[in-house]
């Protein structure tokens, strides 16, 4: 019994000392209500959630009132003669700094906490955002700069063989023309009684004469064309 008192004693000192937390603020009984006769405390508790760092704010009127925390036994019991805490001013903040455990509350006043006045919270663990921060970033240790890879030297140009000159194209000799024998002059046909020339060589056939060319008429006729065709011959 001492043990539980002086730990909700220093839970009260620690709220004074702290002030209000960064939890949620509930006003005992509110909306409906307030620490009055007329609220059902424990149907009002059964909606709330109640975690570590909350706040429970009591509203009423000091001539009327007051707030006691007490012990579960008192609680059950409505005695108010061992309060673990006592509050008077009509406008009470009470911190709800530890989880995992129940505050006991009930009004002082002889016959209140009978008709009703008695409240009991059951305060859980802290929400999970409410988690502690995270650790600092651990900063990573610069990476080493990377030596630039040596590039593969280029491969030195290979020398192309000279081209071979394109030889120009032999121009194909033109044939000389070839020289045409000059024809020769086709002799003039020989007529009767004319001198017949000579050719290669040949004698000269005399014409017949006046008086042996009645006798001879046939056979000067056969020398005339036998001497033509000697020329022809001689001519082609």
């Amino acid at each position: 019994m001492m043990a539980t008192r002086a730990l909700l004693i220093v839970a009260v000192a620690i709220a004074a000392v702290l002030g209000t937390s960064h939890g949620a603020s509930y006003t005992v009984g509110a909306p409906a209500g307030s620490w009055d006769l007329r609220t059902n405390y424990t149907s009002w508790a059964s909606g709330v959630t109640f975690r570590a760092g909350d706040q429970l704010v009591f509203k009423y009127s000091p001539a009327a009132h007051n707030v006691l925390e007490v012990s579960k036994a008192d609680h059950d019991s409505c005695s108010g003669s061992k309060p673990l805490a006592t509050f008077t001013t009509g406008d009470d903040t009470v911190l709800l700094p530890a989880g995992g455990v129940t505050r006991y509350f009930i009004c002082g006043v002889p016959g209140h906490c009978d008709a009703g006045m008695k409240l009991a919270v059951r305060v859980e663990a802290a929400a999970p955002n409410a988690a502690a921060p995270p650790p600092a970033p651990v900063a990573a240790a610069p990476r080493a700069a990377r030596p630039p890879t040596a590039s593969a030297p280029s491969p030195a140009p290979v020398a192309l063989a000279p081209r071979r000159a394109v030889r120009p194209p032999t121009a194909a000799p033109t044939p000389a023309p070839v020289a045409m024998a000059p024809r020769a002059a086709r002799p003039p046909m020989a007529t009767p009684g004319a001198e017949v020339p000579a050719a290669s060589g040949m004698p000269a056939v005399p014409p017949p004469s006046s008086a042996a060319a009645p006798a001879g008429a046939g056979s000067s006729l056969v020398r005339l064309g036998l001497g033509a065709a000697v020329a022809l011959m001689a001519f082609y």
